[in-house]
């Protein structure tokens, strides 16, 4: 015991000294738990890598992206222009055009606004007319499938003639 004018000191000693049991339990991971560990990972990334490597459903991808802006561009001339403009889609191609057939130059390249997509993607066949209130024609719901497997549903709502997927 350690005295110092009259107070005891021996805790301190004991509390600054690490004992030799408390780093026996200090104990790391298992083999079998990292085994358990990295064949989740593998899994989770076999399922993450399938999608990011396919090409098609980037394309598909792409191809919507650009028809939806096609479509609300279509919508916007038709209210600008108060006058009825088209989008046609055809298997490999869309186009947009007035109402008498007459493509739109596109403002974003030279030529008019016809646009064919990839090979290995396809789209539905339908023709959408504008009118002046941006209304679509037909007034029900359009539907715009793009690609095979999981394609891509363009909608196109037969009361605003909003689009989207």
């Amino acid at each position: 015991m350690y005295t110092r004018d009259g107070l005891n000191f021996s805790f301190l000693i004991m509390i600054c000294r690490p004992s030799n049991h408390t780093l026996k339990n200090k104990q790391g991971f298992t083999l079998v738990e990292l085994v358990v560990v990295l064949l989740i990972l593998g899994i989770i990334g076999i399922n993450i890598g399938t999608r990011f490597f396919s090409s098609s459903s980037f394309s598909e991808r792409k191809v919507a992206d650009e028809l939806i802006d096609a479509i609300r561009y279509t919508q916007h001339l038709a209210m600008s222009r108060n006058g009825t403009f088209q989008i046609v889609t055809s298997s490999n191609s869309y186009r947009v055009q007035d109402a008498g057939g007459t493509a739109i130059a596109n403002p974003n390249l030279s030529g008019d606004y016809t646009v064919s997509v990839p090979s290995n993607t396809s789209l539905s066949v339908i023709t959408i007319s504008f009118n002046g209130l941006g209304q679509p024609t037909p007034t029900t719901d359009s539907n715009i499938v793009i690609g095979s497997g999981t394609p891509f549903t363009i909608t196109v709502e037969g009361e605003t003639g909003y689009a989207h997927y």
